[in-house]
């Protein structure tokens, strides 16, 4: 059953009855001109039909305490998540690393009653069947109504550099996490009739240089949710996938911590490499890309309201979208959103010319060119 329509929705339907009397007015004045009746009808009709599909997606489910389990709730996206669904009245599980951390704790001081805070390590079988178990037994009465697949790791690095035991870890939360606790969890899922939100990155529909750990990962989580999405209809269960621009500064990307820890990442990777690697490319290019990571951070969306506004949306609309890309960045533009929304249109080659432009045109000359 929906819920009441907002004063907004409200306003909006008021609109749409007057804007549709009004032509109904002034139809046989204006087809006296064909031409101009033509046009009219047209532009009319178009209108009519945006009102319609708005007010149809503007419909919300009703909220009473059902259950939504989200992974990644540290920080970032999971942790204003969380926040944001328990005070719409919603039954939330906080899936985090470690339940006594900082991000834990506030979580906690900030439940309503219906905020449960549980240790869940997306890699660990064991953590996700305590997880299932947990979520069964708290959520008996309105049961599961959403997953929310939010987990993530980031990395970024040349093919050369990156090892495979980094490809194994990102792949391991970013994608394997995502397939075994969404596998976990379906038989709920599916007896609530309710859906899936997963989120990947404008990274899993646009391939950038030193970026393969992390893309191939987030390209992954897009074709597992296509195909999951198309084996649930069956079953009345909606997938939904979430794809942020550039929000990396909003969710900790530039906090003490996370610049430590991709400093002693990028530190490993030089000294993990071979003598050829390091011959080939040189210090100076290793420590460029670092400092484009961070910069390119900074210029990122100071907040993270849009996309959690996206998940919202996602989760409480009766006919959600099934993909959201969210626009991030300080600029006038989300540039790499911008060029996922033109690249139908343009040739693979100008496209690989506007990522090197913007990605490699600040990075020293590798050493072997400077020798050659």
């Amino acid at each position: 059953m929906g819920s009441p329509l907002s004063w907004k929705q409200r306003v909006g339907l008021h609109a749409f009855e007057a804007l549709y009397l009004g032509v109904l007015a002034v139809l046989p004045f204006v087809f006296a001109q064909r031409v101009v009746g033509l046009v009219l009808l047209i532009v009319t009709g178009t209108t009519i039909l945006y009102f319609l599909v708005k007010m149809y997606l503007a419909k919300r489910i009703k909220v009473e305490h059902q259950g939504v389990l989200i992974t990644g709730c540290d920080t970032g996206f999971g942790h204003r998540l969380a926040m944001r669904l328990n005070s719409l009245g919603f039954t939330v599980f906080a899936g985090v690393l470690n339940p006594k951390d900082e991000g834990a704790e506030i979580l906690k001081s900030n439940s309503t009653g219906q905020l449960h805070v549980l240790k869940l390590d997306v890699t660990k079988e064991e953590d996700i069947k305590n997880a299932l178990l947990y979520v069964e037994k708290h959520s008996a009465n309105k049961g599961l109504w959403c997953l929310v697949n939010n987990a993530a790791l980031n990395f970024v690095g040349d093919v050369e550099f990156c090892s495979m035991d980094m490809y194994r870890r990102v792949l391991d939360v970013n994608l394997l996490g995502m397939i075994e606790v969404t596998k976990t969890f379906l038989p709920l899922l599916r007896k609530s009739k309710g859906r899936v939100v997963n989120v990947t990155s404008a990274k899993g529909k646009l391939s950038l240089p030193s970026c393969s750990v992390y893309g191939i990962s987030k390209y992954g989580g897009e074709t597992f949710s296509d195909c999951l999405r198309l084996e649930m209809r069956k079953f009345g269960v909606k997938v939904v996938i979430i794809e942020p621009g550039n929000f990396g500064g909003a969710t900790g990307m530039l906090s003490s911590k996370t610049l430590s820890w991709l400093r002693n990442m990028f530190d490993e990777m030089w000294e993990k490499s071979s003598d050829d690697v390091k011959e080939t490319y040189g210090k100076d290019y290793l420590e460029a890309l670092y400092n484009g990571t961070v910069k390119s951070a900074s210029t990122s969306a100071k907040t993270v309201g849009n996309v959690i506004d996206a998940m919202e949306d996602a989760i409480t609309s009766e006919s959600p979208q099934i993909r959201y890309l969210v626009d991030g960045s300080k600029k006038l533009i989300d540039y790499n959103n911008f060029l996922i929304k033109i690249r139908p249109f343009i040739p693979d080659s100008f496209l690989d010319y506007l990522l090197d432009k913007e990605y490699n045109s600040g990075l020293p000359p590798v050493q072997a060119n400077l020798a050659s």
